[in-house]
C-alpha cells in the first residue's frame, strides 16, 4: 500500500538525499507540503510532490550545435 503522506526523514531516504535538503526545499515553499500540528511543526509530504518537484525544476540539456570545422 502507498502511504498518503511521508516525512521529510523518510523522502530523503526514498530518494537518497539529505534530510536537511528536504527540509529547505519545505522552507523554501519549493516542494508540496501541509503541516500535520499548529505553528508550521510537522511537515508532511504528499503522495507525487518530489515527482512534481523533479519535473517542474529539471533543467534541459541543450544539445551541441554542430560546429565547422576550418580547415587551415
Amino acid at each position: 500500500m502507498m502511504k498518503l503522506l511521508e516525512t521529510p526523514k523518510e523522502l530523503a531516504e526514498r530518494v537518497g538525499i539529505p534530510v536537511t535538503n528536504v527540509r529547505y526545499l519545505i522552507r523554501e515553499d519549493m516542494l508540496d507540503h501541509i503541516y500535520t500540528a499548529p505553528g508550521k511543526r510537522n511537515p508532511k509530504i504528499p503522495s507525487g510532490a518530489w515527482e512534481k518537484y523533479v519535473a517542474q525544476f529539471t533543467v534541459k540539456a541543450e544539445p551541441k550545435a554542430a560546429t565547422t570545422r576550418r580547415e587551415g
